[in-house]
């Protein structure tokens, strides 16, 4: 009975570091914010910076899975290639070992009293107290509240940490087999095969340093089972890139040759130095410490050996997954439920995936303008196809969405996500008057209709202006400019008169009898629907407005009453610029 209560409490043990180290790295990735995009925005081309940059994800995260999760997940969407993927994996590898070397804290022995502190019996309660002040203190969306995860998970990791010991050392059969001398392989196996059930490299390297805290393990016990650690870890990457594209399995296949090899080359130099000129550590204890600095030269000096040979990792992955198939692209791939445990990141790629998605609105803008202009009316096959694909991914993105805001949040992050719902609707809507206009010039050829010359030279320059704020709406949303989306309004407005101006005009020709009715109603409708395109775009551009600003003190229409009655200096001078641009243009 005994040993079932050790292994009950060994497992709760287990529990409470998972959960601490998940409560920790949610801290950091909401502490981070906008930084984790920024840093994830900078992926280059360079080794160098990848390396880097995997460090710094790492260490926010605090997990190399978890990056290398990502990672696959970027690969997938097409906005990494493999020799970027292969960098960030080895410095992910390096920057995961900062979670062993807090973690060897436990290890501290005491004497004096600022030792006695930082030791985790003393540390965790501390923690825990400061932790839990600063989130109920600070808000559920402070900053302070960010912090006091931190702590909290930090606290929660240490007491989870003395559970596992303490039942190690209740345990005889645990004493007897982590004392022992295994075999070398099944050292590898044991610390490859823990690792993989958790899924967490973290935690089997935590549970490795309880046990060195009891004083029974020896180097040469530890240092197969730290190996097979390294190669543990790759599981929950493998297993992420199921059901993926080519190239996301070879990020995933590059993860596992790196550790793979590494361990290989690792294993042999060990083994070799003690069967020739002998280890005189070899049967010693080890320390959490001894292990935390163990693992940070095997990832090191991994990294640097391996990074000369990245093309060779690439060549190899590419050999292992072969390439007959292409896979297709859409801008749906930019997704992916892998980037969900980390919002910050889901929220970039869902911008990145509502641009292209903008972009295929404005490409159907332009397709009907053709139709109108040239009588091209074999666009339309085109037009549908985009049509269907936008209704596709507005179904797509506002499912993601949703599985999004059930995450843990930051305010800014709540109200971006909040205004992505909307956004996505705007796009789609403005393939759905796409649509209409599209049926109406198939109305047209198929009534024999034509328009008058100065119809269709009043209806390009309104198709002209509708095209440019779609343009700028799409700019200023892919680049974050709030100057460039407060231009929108005032061009929207400009639009708002274009279209009351030719239908003034329109139905002076009526009345002249330059046109008939039956065109007349087909006119009206695609100026109508022009009309809307632009109202759409407006909408994106308040909420791009909105971003700028905390959820209570911006009202929508407050704002938009003040720009067009008051008409402040900046909103003022842009009107009058479009107004002189595409008035100009009619003649008038």
């Amino acid at each position: 009975m005994d040993i079932f209560f050790s292994i009950i409490k060994m497992l709760g043990g287990l529990g409470m570091f998972l959960y601490g180290m998940n409560a920790m790295s949610s801290g950091l990735e909401r502490a981070a914010g906008n930084k984790m995009k920024m840093i994830i925005e900078k992926v280059t081309g360079n080794i160098f910076k990848s390396v880097v940059l995997g460090i710094i994800v790492a260490a926010l995260t605090q997990s190399s899975s978890a990056t290398t999760v990502m990672v696959v997940g970027f690969v997938n969407a097409g906005v990494m290639s493999l020799p970027q993927a292969a960098g960030v994996i080895m410095g992910a590898n390096i920057g995961t070992t900062i979670t062993a070397w807090i973690l060897s804290l436990s290890s501290i022995e005491g004497g004096v009293w600022y030792l006695d502190i930082i030791k985790p019996d003393n540390l965790a309660p501390i923690a825990l107290f400061i932790g839990s002040f600063l989130m109920l203190m600070g808000g559920k969306e402070s900053r302070k509240a960010n912090i006091g995860s931190i702590v909290v998970g930090f606290g929660i990791i240490f007491i989870g940490m003395k559970y596992m010991q303490e039942s190690i050392g209740e345990n005889p059969i645990f004493m007897k087999m982590f004392s022992a001398d295994v075999n070398p392989l099944v050292g590898v196996c044991i610390g490859a095969g823990v690792t993989a059930i958790i899924q967490s490299s973290a935690a089997s390297v935590g549970m490795l340093q309880a046990v060195a805290n009891m004083g029974i393990l020896t180097f040469s016990t530890a240092f197969p089972i730290i190996m097979g650690q390294n190669i543990g870890t790759c599981v929950t990457a493998m297993l992420s890139s199921i059901g993926a594209s080519k190239n996301a399995k070879r990020a995933a296949m590059i993860h596992l040759y790196f550790n793979v090899i590494g361990t290989v080359v690792f294993m042999l130099a060990i083994y070799l130095l003690k069967y020739t000129i002998g280890l005189s550590f070899w049967d010693e204890t080890v320390s959490a410490a001894n292990i935390s600095t163990f693992h940070s030269i095997f990832n090191v000096t991994n990294t640097l050996i391996m990074l000369p040979f990245t093309g060779a990792l690439v060549r190899l992955a590419n050999f292992s997954i072969s390439d007959k198939e292409s896979d297709r692209k859409s801008p749906a791939s930019l997704i992916d439920d892998r980037f969900l445990s980390t919002p910050s990141v889901a929220i970039l790629q869902t911008k990145k995936a509502m641009v292209e998605m903008a972009k295929i609105a404005l490409e159907n803008v332009t397709l009907c303008r053709d139709m109108i202009k040239n009588k091209n009316f074999k666009l339309k096959d085109k037009l549908k196809e985009n049509e269907a694909m936008l209704d596709d991914l507005e179904i797509e993105l506002s499912n993601y969405l949703t599985n999004l805001s059930d995450r843990t949040l930051s305010m800014q992050e709540s109200q971006e996500v909040a205004g992505y719902f909307h956004m996505v609707n705007d796009i789609e809507r403005i393939g759905d008057y796409c649509e209409n206009i599209m049926q109406s010039a198939l109305e047209m050829r198929s009534g024999g209709f034509s328009f008058t010359d100065d119809g269709n030279h009043e209806l390009g320059v309104l198709f002209k202006s509708v095209e440019d704020i779609t343009r700028l709406t799409i700019e200023a949303f892919e680049r974050d400019d709030v100057r460039l989306a407060k231009k929108i309004e005032p061009l929207e407005e400009v639009i708002d008169e274009l279209k009351e101006k030719l239908g003034n005009n329109h139905m002076e020709r009526l009345k002249k009898r330059e046109c008939n009715v039956e065109i007349g109603t087909i006119y009206m409708e695609i100026l109508s629907n022009l009309e809307r395109i632009a109202d759409h775009c407006s909408n994106m551009g308040v909420a791009m407005v909105k971003q700028n600003y905390t959820v209570n003190d911006f009202n929508t229409h407050i704002y938009l009453n003040t720009v067009h009655k008051d008409m402040p200096e900046h909103y003022k001078e842009d009107y009058e610029n479009f107004k002189e641009e595409y008035l100009m243009k009619l003649n008038i």
